[in-house]
């Protein structure tokens, strides 16, 4: 795959509207999540500003998925993923519109309830989303087609983290949800406009129960070591994933308006984010090495960003630019772990290799956000030393990434070596 193939980001939205309506989508529906993240933390800091009272709202927001990946991917494999999605979105819409009526702390468990609600649809969303990508672009194009993805995610938590603080300030928390019940609407109507696959382009594969299915992919990413190298990176970062349960806390501490300072970081995280598969694929290129080679510097570089916040004196900006930094380096391991699962995984194992990706990633952030709400409530422990510690823990998974990087160099070298003394020339790959 050669750089100078590959389209760029306008002319992949020009040339392809399919992936362009998928696109407008992901804008539109992501725009809203992170108004309706923004309106949810405001609501728990009004009616119970606490440590695992946000951290609940996190573990809710995550922990579903975890349960619902199993059903989901083997949903997104068997029927159309176009459909799921839109129904995923229509019924979003209806279970945000719950939050209004929401007026009181004895209503807490109905915020959990219909986050619970919420996360467990998008929990079908997103792997047939991520899935239905290389249906829709070439596979040249897939490392652009993922990088704009990856990019447009982080602009929209960027536009929807710092509108949302606006809108709760201005315009109250009813009022973002109902924004964010509409951004659902439109999403399913773009979605609707993308075509159907063609029956003839999909591989025809024998039945099977929803169990075998789960058993068919297991037994998959046991045989293809890299693909689970690959779909467990994204969890690798996740270890440090309380640092949402930790930016209300730091906020409630130094700002006189949570919400809007809430806003303000998470715009930091989209900003950031934003920059990082940009970047790389401009100075770098976009070759499968480099991609690999990119994703052990983002772990240990996200590390050192977590650091420079943890030594710190705590201020809006010198957050800003920390968390910043992290979610550059976030954003090269998520938009890049996902490329090289698109072009080394065949399609119809797509859906349920995802869904299986997002299951680790959400067990392993909900934790890490649980973690830090009892630190904090339970132990007394202070904001800079927890920050520390998660640098200390996002280090390992680069540490075994790399490991894992030379030692599969090293086997394919070996291989190469042997082939070529055989004289098989057709078994270098």
């Amino acid at each position: 795959m050669q750089t100078k193939n590959t389209v760029g980001y306008f002319r992949l939205l020009r040339e392809n509207p399919a992936f362009r309506n998928l696109w407008y989508g992901q804008m539109v529906s992501e725009l809203g999540d992170w108004l309706n993240t923004i309106a949810i933390y405001a609501l728990i800091i009004k009616l119970d500003n606490s440590g695992m009272a946000i951290a609940g709202a996190m573990m809710a927001k995550l922990l579903p998925i975890f349960f619902i990946s199993p059903i989901a991917g083997v949903v997104a494999d068997r029927f159309s993923r176009k459909t799921v999605m839109i129904v995923s979105d229509l019924l979003r819409c209806v279970v945000v519109l719950g939050f209004l009526l929401i007026e009181d702390r004895d209503a807490l468990w109905l915020v959990y309830a219909l986050v619970i609600a919420e996360i467990s649809l998008a929990g079908f969303f997103e792997p047939a989303r991520s899935a239905i990508i290389p249906s829709l672009v070439p596979k040249k194009d897939l490392v652009t087609a993922n990088a704009l993805s990856g990019s447009t995610w982080s602009v929209m938590l960027a536009l929807g983290a710092a509108g949302g603080g606006v809108v709760v300030y201005f315009f109250g928390i009813k009022f973002a949800f109902i924004l964010d019940a509409g951004t659902f609407l439109l999403s399913a109507w773009f979605l609707s406009k993308i075509p159907h696959r063609k029956k003839s382009a999909q591989k025809v594969l024998p039945k099977q129960s929803g169990y075998q299915e789960l058993c068919d992919v297991m037994r998959y990413l046991r045989a293809k070591p890299m693909v689970l190298a690959l779909s467990l990176l994204k969890a690798g970062f996740a270890v440090a994933g309380g640092i949402m349960t930790l930016i209300p806390l730091m906020v409630s501490q130094i700002s006189a308006s949570p919400s809007l300072g809430v806003g303000i970081l998470y715009s930091a995280r989209g900003l950031g984010a934003a920059l990082g598969p940009v970047l790389v694929k401009r100075l770098f290129g976009e070759t499968a090495e480099v991609l690999r080679w990119a994703i052990a510097a983002a772990f240990f570089l996200k590390a050192a960003s977590y650091l420079f916040i943890a030594t710190s004196h705590h201020s809006i900006g010198v957050l800003f630019l920390g968390i910043a930094c992290a979610t550059v380096f976030s954003s090269i391991i998520w938009a890049f772990s996902s490329a090289l699962i698109h072009l080394t995984t065949p399609d119809h194992y797509l859906g349920r290799v995802f869904s299986f990706e997002l299951a680790i990633l959400t067990l392993v952030m909900g934790c890490s956000n649980w973690g830090v709400g009892y630190a904090v409530d339970a132990l007394g422990a202070d904001i800079h030393q927890i920050i520390f510690s998660m640098a200390g823990l996002i280090a390992i998974p680069g540490i075994l990434w790399s490991g894992f990087l030379i030692v599969s160099q090293k086997k394919l070298k070996q291989a190469t070596t042997t082939a070529v003394r055989n004289g098989d020339d057709d078994g270098v790959q």
